[in-house]
């Protein structure tokens, strides 16, 4: 059985950690002739189910980055770390960050491992959790607290990266929906009633806009309550893994878009088994670690397959080769990283490598994109406008 002990030394520190043995007895004797101060002695389990109920929204990502920032800057200073905790919730700027840290803050003065404490409250990524876990056992925490801000400025600039490519695209839809709505419910009924003043015969064209336009102004309502039920009906297949599995494999075969999403996603994996790896997690606990982190079910699928594989006596990259999904420029850089000892750093070169190439194949597609976008939202005025302007030039031609 596992327990969480907080003891001193006889230099004065205080530290956690977990020890095993039959009874809590045993663990308090042996702590006592290592010469240690015992505070407290816990059941892992029992301090686990205690710390559990408590749970909140995720953190803000920006107000996440600073808060590391600070608790590095503190951490390296040589400042306790119950202090530590205490003064940066003190100065939190978010309300919800400042009572996720004074519950970290109490949890660690009870005894609990700063990584446990900060993986109950359910605020802060798994990843984040397991860093600090590796950093508790290596006794290293400012190296891997330094390695895990690296890697939150790198995935956080990315992220902005791909945002700042999706905007313009994104509004040039927005403008197509907006004006074909504007046309339908203000531009087409005006010159319908119009035409049917003047009892104009229409040409085929003008009587397809205006039917589409009236029927889609007369069914407003339904098609109004027909898209929120399909909403929620997609919210709701988007909760069940199987949705999500099924959307994933969907969105990964989807020509041009597809190689993109998948390469984001790997790049994404690299970067963050290459970071608990540099923190000295175990590749199997850090292949758990990132399966629960990854935003892609596929792709966490198949790090559940590979860390099987590698359980069994595998290497990593013929684990990752057998579930069909990783690419083979992937698989062929992972095994060079194993054969030459530095696969945590090889990994990062896969997210390097693949963060590159989605930035050119997304600088590529929105290329595309634009000019396609711009042609449809002329197209559509062309067409507007052709088919309301025929009748009248057909008026003026009988009038002389």
């Amino acid at each position: 059985m596992e327990y969480v002990c907080r003891v001193g030394t006889a230099g004065g520190l205080i530290k956690s950690q977990i020890e095993r043995a039959e009874s809590e007895t045993e663990v308090r004797r042996k702590l006592v002739a290592e010469g240690y101060y015992i505070f407290s002695v816990q059941p892992k389990e029992w301090l686990a189910a205690k710390l559990k109920p408590r749970r909140t929204r995720r953190i803000r990502a920006d107000d996440f980055v600073l808060f590391n920032q600070q608790f590095l800057t503190l951490s390296k200073s040589g400042l306790p770390l119950q202090k530590s905790l205490e003064l940066l919730a003190r100065q939190a700027r978010s309300a919800r960050l400042r009572t996720v840290l004074e519950a970290v803050a109490r949890e660690v003065r009870g005894g609990a491992l700063l990584s446990e404490a900060f993986a109950a409250t359910g605020a802060f990524p798994k990843i984040y959790s397991a860093t600090l876990r590796a950093g508790e056992r290596s006794g290293s925490l400012d190296k891997v607290l330094a390695q895990y801000l690296a890697y939150q400025k790198i995935t956080r600039g990315f992220r902005k990266k791909v945002l700042a490519a999706m905007i313009y695209p994104c509004f040039l839809i927005f403008f197509l929906i907006v004006l074909v709505s504007f046309v339908v419910t203000f531009i087409v009924p005006r010159f319908a009633t119009l035409y049917h003043d003047l009892n104009i015969q229409l040409p085929a064209i003008t009587q397809l806009v205006i039917s589409f336009a009236l029927s889609m102004r007369r069914d407003a309502l339904v098609v109004f309550i027909g898209a929120v039920g399909a909403g929620f009906g997609l919210r709701a297949l988007w909760r069940s893994p199987r949705g999500r599995m099924a959307w994933d494999r969907f969105r990964f075969s989807l020509p041009l878009v597809g190689p993109l999403l998948l390469k984001l996603s790997v790049g994404e994996f690299a970067r963050s088994l290459g970071t608990l790896l540099q923190g000295g997690l175990p590749v199997v606990e850090a292949l758990e670690t990132t399966q629960a982190s990854v935003t892609s079910p596929l792709i966490a699928q198949g790090l559940a397959k590979a860390r099987q594989e590698v359980t069994g006596g595998r290497s990593l990259s013929s684990g990752l080769a057998a579930t069909g999904i990783f690419p083979k420029t992937a698989l062929d850089m992972i095994e060079v990283g194993e054969a030459t000892g530095a696969l945590s750093t090889m990994l990062e070169s896969v997210a390097e490598f693949y963060e590159e190439d989605v930035n050119i194949d997304l600088a590529t597609l929105v290329a595309m994109v634009d000019p396609v976008m711009i042609a449809g939202i002329a197209v559509v005025v062309a067409f507007v406008l052709i088919a309301f302007y025929l009748p009248l030039f057909s008026l003026y031609a009988q009038m002389h």
